[in-house]
């Protein structure tokens, strides 16, 4: 995975090719550490993930506004880290784990 770009790469924001590299790291099914499965995907315009959340349902965010310039991850305030490729933790100490 060494040719990955990490989320943190400033060339994330301006070019498409890498945010749709970050977003594909994060596009797939997650099991949230207090119940339920969070599913991430992209829109047809490929400029928006779909997150679908066991508690706050349904929603559409820009990808701009979902990835963050440090690397890290933004979802209703809380940040959000990718760790290895399987983990993400987010500040509140909920994680999201893969499911393969």
């Amino acid at each position: 995975l060494s040719g990955w770009l990490k989320i943190s790469d400033p060339r994330l924001r301006r070019d498409p090719f890498r945010i749709m590299s970050a977003e594909y790291q994060v596009m797939g099914k997650w099991e949230h550490s207090s119940g339920g499965e969070i599913e991430i995907q992209p829109d047809s315009t490929g400029r928006s993930l779909i997150i679908q959340h066991p508690t706050v349902g349904k929603q559409t965010m820009e990808m701009s506004k979902f990835f963050l310039s440090d690397g890290k991850f933004d979802y209703f305030g809380f940040k959000g880290k990718l760790e290895g490729t399987n983990k993400i933790t987010w500040n509140n100490g909920v994680v999201w784990t893969k499911k393969l």
